[in-house]
């Protein structure tokens, strides 16, 4: 449940002492990413607002960014960053809004390193030049390459070459939309493994066929399409098929 924003707002003193006090523990290397960090903690803790803070929304994150960087394209990196790296566990997201519930800070990670260009095209020719999830090619002379942890580095991912996978832009913005917050397994996961567990499309057709027959049968679809499935791999494996 989201908390209902706080009707008591912070004195002002309070609330510029404890944005100070997070921002002196930053971890980033760089000053570029710390002022980005408080733009972000400024923008869900205003003045005025009190803890839980008011409920705010992408484009207000992207625009206290663009104050300080106008044109900057990485805002929700940072974010993701702030919450994981520099362990403000408190920033959470709501659909495709924030809110800061509490300004305690959790542990932190070591800095995320960047992949060299070099590795990024390593990556991205062993996979064929495509994204992974989607298919779709992937330019590799003059454009950066979007590099994605397949297991995320908040959930005990590494930077290790067998942990990393070429996206596009948009399957990028979508997985990580996706992980937020997600508890499931990720190494069954079709955003991180798409290799293994590609969601699988059925025709429409075929659908309708599945759910009248689920209901003829007073059975849940899903369990009783796995278990057709099931069968035909199984006696395929078995040698009593040819191939399908």
């Amino acid at each position: 449940m989201v908390p209902a924003p706080s009707k008591s707002p912070l004195p002002e003193s309070t609330r510029v002492a404890q944005i100070d006090k997070v921002c002196a523990g930053f971890v980033a290397p760089g000053k570029s990413n710390r002022d980005i960090y408080r733009a972000l903690l400024e923008c869900v803790l205003p003045s005025g607002a009190g803890i839980p803070g008011p409920i705010v929304t992408a484009d207000d994150m992207r625009n206290a960014v663009h104050a300080i960087k106008p044109g900057y394209k990485d805002v929700f990196r940072r974010v993701r960053e702030l919450q994981g790296e520099e362990g403000v566990t408190g920033l959470i997201k709501i659909g495709s809004k924030y809110q800061l519930i509490h300004l305690a800070v959790g542990a932190k990670r070591e800095p995320r390193k960047a992949i060299s260009a070099t590795k990024a095209r390593e990556i991205a020719l062993e996979q064929g030049s495509r994204c992974t999830v989607c298919g779709e090619p992937i330019e590799i002379e003059g454009e950066r390459i979007e590099v994605d942890h397949r297991v995320p580095r908040r959930r005990g991912g590494t930077s290790h070459k067998t942990n990393l996978q070429v996206l596009c832009r948009q399957c990028n913005n979508r997985k990580s939309t996706q992980c937020s917050n997600c508890s499931l397994n990720c190494h069954t996961c079709g955003w991180a493994f798409p290799e293994q567990y590609r969601p699988i499309k059925l025709r429409p057709d075929i659908v309708l066929r599945l759910n009248t027959l689920a209901r003829e049968t007073n059975q849940v679809v899903d369990d009783m399409t796995s278990k057709m499935v099931d069968r035909v791999l199984r006696d395929h494996e078995q040698g009593k098929y040819g191939l399908l």
